[in-house]
């Protein structure tokens, strides 16, 4: 896991200041403390490196990589399958001179050209720079899972893994992209669309390529997903397959000259990881578990429920942890100096975000480095196996009725409202209509649209899901697609970030491409079934997972003191924050707004804290990288 950096004059010869660089690139050291590498091709293009070693931690592997004199990358992330993909390429000659991934990417590139992507299972983006041609190629993994952001100025194509080195390098375009950050405080959208919190600097999407030459930047999208179900395969086989899969995606994710530990809840999703590993940990048995001081649960959370439900996870993780021999380290999430600590996880974000789970997020990797390199999660389940079974049981029932499917969707409907509420049910199907106008007129009526002045008063409306799902012939899919193309995107940009702010790397068995597209190839009651989520998934884990895991059919996030935070009084306070007079002058946000929320909250008459913390990561954003 590393970061990259470069530049590519398309048009005009500019001069390359290598101290320019080197200060960029300095950046955001945090990526890669373990090497620094610049190369500078005349006046045609320079490529830097940050290197966190992972596989082959010789000298040699250090980038920027060359070979044959003529190819040279900066790349960031892991190709899993690199040890099947060298010996192919050694089959029709190709030689090695390392045992990285990063070679065998570079040979993977000579031989098949732009298609060699589609050869890659793993995460990365990465640039190629030919020599011979002045052609820079780049690319993003499938899912997003690592970062590439870009801008042109002055005729000159600039690219980074973080935004902060672009602004380093060029300091005007320090500019705010007000619509994009009007949309996130009222609709919470983030990094999963191409634009980004700066005006002139954007995302490369994934699964695209990017080409620079004297003739321009080219994007073209090299995988989609298969938006066809299989009718003909049973259930049975159906588990096998995945089962297999699945395995296969968590031990290729354990190939690493450093040690690896693993994120661990109570859930399916982590334990399944260190479930099928049970007898292969070969001493890399170290997790990492979110601890609150008062397990007490948000409101927005319980109402989903149609009981009041508790859950001690750290009472669970320890129990299967002696079964599975692991070594679990419980994290007790402090929540002492919020904002100061929301700050600098801003800071590795360059923008808000709407979940205040990266706060425990950020503990838990905080703790985890003093011991691993490497950490396996759980991310990305949920979207591919319809694991917010809440926000997808009204599709699937209106799947089940278009295809006169009574019975099956009364039996679903009984069983879901065992756990989850009715109501909770009518509101998440009203939410997912998701139209512009059914938002602007919400905020209207509730007096949400009130609290946004200047530049965010007025925004064009931007979906949480970029990409309108088409062509499926399974209701269930089209939305999991738009789950797992929008808010997972999101998702995936704070793990990676905050993750990369303490120099370990985040690897995601469930966002394995061949485990997607098998997934994306099944029919909806292979994934929901009598009021489980995930079902495919639990079948295929008896026997691995523990049954009392199993068996659980709530699902909780994080546990994080919203309410109380802007409750809590002082000079440094959340509330503070947004009634100083350096927020109020900036002129986003009504004065009049923020203390009527304030005084309600207080009260217990509404409580709009959702609201106000992302115009806190607003204020705070705008202190770390425009103020600055």
């Amino acid at each position: 896991m590393c970061g990259i950096f470069g530049i590519y004059n398309i048009k005009e010869k500019h001069y390359f200041e290598q101290e320019k660089i080197k200060l960029s690139v300095e950046s955001m050291h945090h990526r890669g403390p373990d090497y620094m590498g610049i190369r500078i091709f005349d006046n045609n293009a320079a490529l830097a490196h940050l290197r966190l070693a992972i596989i082959d931690l010789v000298v040699d592997s250090n980038q920027p990589f060359e070979r044959d004199d003529r190819y040279f990358v900066s790349y960031n992330g892991e190709i899993y399958n690199y040890i099947e993909l060298r010996e192919d390429l050694i089959k029709v000659g190709y030689k090695f001179k390392t045992q990285s991934d990063t070679e065998v990417l570079v040979a993977a590139y000579q031989a098949w050209g732009d298609d060699c992507v589609n050869h890659f299972n793993g995460m990365w983006a990465f640039a190629i720079y030919d020599q011979l041609e002045n052609k820079l190629f780049c690319s993003r993994d499938r899912f997003g899972v690592k970062p590439f952001n870009y801008a042109t100025v002055n005729g000159q194509f600039i690219f980074s893994s973080e935004i902060k080195s672009i602004i380093e390098y060029f300091p005007e375009e320090k500019i705010p992209n007000y619509n994009v950050i009007s949309n996130f405080c009222r609709n919470s959208v983030g990094a999963q669309i191409k634009e980004t919190w700066f005006q002139n600097i954007f995302r490369l999407e994934p699964a695209h390529n990017l080409t620079v030459s004297s003739e321009g930047v080219n994007i073209e999208r090299y995988w989609d997903y298969p938006k066809k179900t299989n009718q003909n395969i049973t259930f049975e086989n159906a588990v096998t397959q995945y089962r297999d899969l699945f395995k296969n995606a968590v031990e290729i994710r354990m190939r690493s000259d450093v040690p690896v530990g693993f994120t661990l809840s109570s859930g399916i999703d982590s334990m399944s990881i260190v479930s099928v590993l049970k007898n292969q940990l070969n001493g890399n048995n170290k997790s990492y578990t979110a601890t609150f001081p008062e397990n007490k649960f948000l409101k927005s959370e319980k109402q989903n429920y149609k009981n009041d439900i508790e859950i001690d996870e750290a009472k669970i993780v320890k129990e299967v942890s002696k079964q599975l021999e692991l070594d679990p380290t419980l994290v007790e999430i402090n929540f002492t100096n919020y904002v100061e600590k929301l700050s600098k996880i801003i800071f590795y974000m360059e923008s808000g975000h709407g979940s205040p789970a990266v706060f425990p997020l950020n503990s838990i990797f905080k703790k985890a480095t003093e011991d691993i390199t490497v950490v396996l999660e759980g991310q990305g389940a949920d979207e591919l196996l319809a694991g917010y079974l809440n926000n997808v049981e009204s599709i699937y029932l209106i799947e089940l009725i278009r295809k006169f499917r009574f019975k099956k969707a009364i039996i679903e409907l009984n069983e879901y409202c065992k756990v989850y509420s009715l109501s909770s049910l009518i509101m998440l199907f009203v939410r997912q209509l998701n139209t512009g106008w059914i938002h602007k007129l919400y905020y209207k009526a509730s007096g949400i649209s009130a609290f946004y002045i200047g530049h965010l008063s007025k925004y064009v409306h931007i979906k949480d899901s970029p990409r309108k799902a088409k062509g499926f012939d399974s209701s269930v899919n089209a939305h999991l697609f738009e789950s797992h193309t929008g808010g997972l995107v999101n998702l995936l940009h704070y793990g990676d970030a905050i993750s990369m702010a303490y120099s370990l790397e985040s690897r995601l068995p469930f966002m394995d491409y061949r485990l997607v597209e098998y997934v994306f190839t099944l029919p909806a009651e292979f994934k929901i079934h009598n009021g489980y989520a995930k079902f495919i998934h639990r079948k295929a884990m008896e026997g691995v997972v523990p049954d009392e895991i199993l068996s659980q059919k709530a699902k909780f996030g994080f546990s994080t003191p919203l309410t109380n935070m802007f409750l809590k009084k002082g000079n440094n306070s959340a509330a503070s924050i947004l009634l100083s007079k350096r927020c109020i002058d900036r002129g986003l946000f009504s004065e009049k707004g923020i203390q009527k929320s304030l005084k309600d909250l207080e009260r217990g008459t509404k409580d709009r804290s959702r609201f106000l913390y992302r115009m806190l990561n607003v204020e705070l954003w705008f202190r770390e990288f425009i103020d600055k």
